[in-house]
């Protein structure tokens, strides 16, 4: 008898070391167009860069954002902040939007603020409008019957910020660098939405002053990946780092440069999810390429005083505008176990940036935001993504 027994704990041990020693990973994703924001009267939309995008109660939630309805920036076009809600629904297979959140509106236009999808509702904070830069913070909230939509203020932040990151871990919500009036930051500040008298607590400051880094919540660590940093000559430093939280410990912590797996590479704007319990999926984003140039030239035209090299070198500039091939299309891979970045591809249409990915289920929402310099998209894409093991 125990021979017997003995003789059937060698393979059950044997199985339960391969499964152990296999590691999760991302095999690929696959992305189809949900929908395409819409106006009031049902045309297309030009669509939004900095919108909020969340998911709540099985629904996306697009609101506010800024584009360009006119003409381009270049060409003396004005900058439109809306404050319109827009929510996006399953229906029969496929993807409707709301028709009873028309009247919807946020409190104020706004676009470029973090926004992160807590059990309570979304919250977005910061940002900026016509007016300049905010320090608000709202919950949106929806019940899933009738899209009722629901908004509530919450604490003022301690500082008026854009281009911020926002996450949360249960109902307690991180906010991470942003840029202010004249310098970029590295703020760190948590809101926990169930305490009783709420405010924003500061946190240990991040290791570099950041914006438009991409922000996310994974395994009880806070991940800060890329952005771009201001400087007083008008050119940014660009940044290739991942930094990452430790919740218990306290403290930040420097981990692997972004890279393909071979090349480390600048990054911002960009958008990603935490998958499964170890991995972190970026899709799109800007490595700075022309965005360095561009800044180089609106540094040369503020310094020269002929305006014949003015317009000579605003014709340059807005010929790099014009003829933008588009941003950052590589789909990486972040192994926090590892401390490892890969790449699993690239997107199959224009990357996204300044915009916020979302989960909705097990998929990726990518919705809205720039594909080139001043131009916008109105598509929602949604991402199936498969997930494999590979033996280490």
């Amino acid at each position: 008898m125990n021979k017997y027994l003995f003789s059937l704990s060698i393979p059950f041990m044997l199985m339960f070391t391969d499964v152990s020693a296999q590691e999760t990973t991302i095999e690929q994703v696959q992305w189809r167009t949900a929908a395409k924001l819409q106006n009031a009267d049902g045309s297309t939309s030009l669509g939004f860069a900095g919108a909020i995008n969340a998911v709540f109660n099985d629904a996306l939630l697009v609101a506010g954002g800024a584009n360009f309805p006119d003409k381009m920036p270049w060409e003396g076009g004005s900058k439109f902040y809306s404050n319109n809600i827009h929510i996006l629904l399953k229906q029969n297979g496929g993807y409707v939007w709301s028709t009873k959140t028309l009247s919807a509106k946020l409190p104020h236009p706004i676009a470029y603020c973090g926004n992160t999808s807590t059990d309570l509702g979304v919250v977005y904070a910061g940002g900026e409008g016509k007016d300049g830069l905010s320090n608000k913070a709202y919950l949106v909230s929806w019940n899933a019957a009738d899209i009722n939509i629901r908004i509530k203020p919450l604490p003022d932040l301690p500082v008026a910020i854009t281009n911020t990151g926002l996450t949360h871990i249960g109902n307690v919500v991180y906010l991470v660098g942003g840029d202010m009036e004249k310098s970029s930051s590295s703020a760190f500040y948590k809101l926990d939405l169930n305490a009783k008298d709420a405010s924003w607590q500061q946190l240990p400051s991040l290791p570099l002053q950041l914006a438009n880094a991409l922000v996310i919540a994974q395994s009880d660590r806070i991940f800060v990946i890329g952005g771009r940093t201001k400087t007083p000559s008008g050119i940014s430093d660009l940044n290739n780092t991942t930094f990452a939280y430790d919740i218990a410990k306290g403290n930040w912590q420097k981990m692997a440069d972004i890279s393909d797996g071979k090349h480390t590479t600048t990054f911002s704007a960009g958008a990603g999810v935490a998958v499964s319990n170890n991995l972190i999926l970026v899709s799109g984003g800007d490595n700075g390429s022309v965005f360095h140039k561009i800044e180089h030239y609106i540094s040369q035209i503020s310094k020269t005083t002929s305006q014949e090299e003015k317009d000579k070198l605003t014709k340059e500039k807005n010929k790099l505008n014009v003829n933008h091939k588009g941003f950052y299309k590589e789909q990486l891979v972040y192994n926090i176990t590892t401390n490892k970045w890969s790449k699993i591809g690239e997107l199959p249409f224009p990357a996204h940036v300044t915009t916020t990915a979302t989960k909705w289920g097990s998929d990726i929402v990518l919705s809205n935001g720039e594909i080139k310099p001043g131009v916008r998209t109105p598509s929602v894409m949604i991402g199936t993504i498969k997930i494999g093991h590979i033996k280490k």
